[in-house]
């Protein structure tokens, strides 16, 4: 048989209070995990009906219905349900949104500085790759002549282009670096002459 009453005490921290009945001198124990609707906290003074069990040999309320608050019963067409549906995927990108954002720094920090290696390694060995075959491209001639001392020994852009016409290998490395048609790097590492010269890398 369900009784009614009213919440006398309540301890929220400890999840449990107690029920005034009237006409009765002693109040009847409940505990929160009784409670319909547990996501709005029982207030002091509301209206319950219930029933009266025992359980380890002391009473409680069990079955508890709060008079005060209404349940509302929502039928769903598919179109709101559809509603309901993306409001509910929306909130759960926004958590987790929100979870993720203290990792975008990071991840700029991280991004900026793969950029920077790459930079440092990659832009000098392509920028070299780039010059050489430049060079390379360009028809041998006689016209320009450079000069730079290196160890002792001149060395001129006079329309060689080669391995055969080099007489050392820094004369060959000066020649595919500062003079234009030369074809001593078939495999292209910037090293010219390797079979001649010995220098294997």
């Amino acid at each position: 048989m369900f009784q009614e009453g009213k919440i006398k005490t309540y301890n929220e921290e400890r999840g449990f209070g107690f029920i005034e009945i009237e006409g009765q001198r002693k109040d009847l124990f409940f505990h929160i995990k009784d409670f319909p609707n547990k996501n709005l906290p029982p207030k002091i003074g509301e209206q319950l009906k219930f029933r009266v069990v025992e359980e380890r040999g002391k009473l409680k309320a069990d079955n508890i219905v709060r008079l005060e608050i209404k349940i509302e019963s929502v039928t769903h067409t598919p179109q709101s349900r559809a509603r309901v549906n993306q409001k509910q995927h929306e909130q759960r990108f926004n958590r987790k949104e929100k979870k993720n954002r203290g990792f975008n720094f990071i991840n700029l920090i991280v991004g900026f500085v793969i950029v920077g290696i790459f930079s440092a390694i990659f832009i000098p060995l392509i920028s070299g790759i780039y010059q050489r075959e430049t060079l390379r491209k360009q028809p041998a001639h006689a016209t320009k002549t450079m000069k730079v001392m290196d160890n002792a020994q001149i060395f001129t852009c006079d329309g060689r282009k080669h391995c055969s016409e080099m007489h050392s290998y820094d004369e060959a490395v000066y020649f595919i670096n500062h003079c234009p048609g030369t074809l001593m790097d078939g495999d292209g590492d910037g090293e010219p002459c390797e079979e001649q010269f010995k220098k294997r890398w």
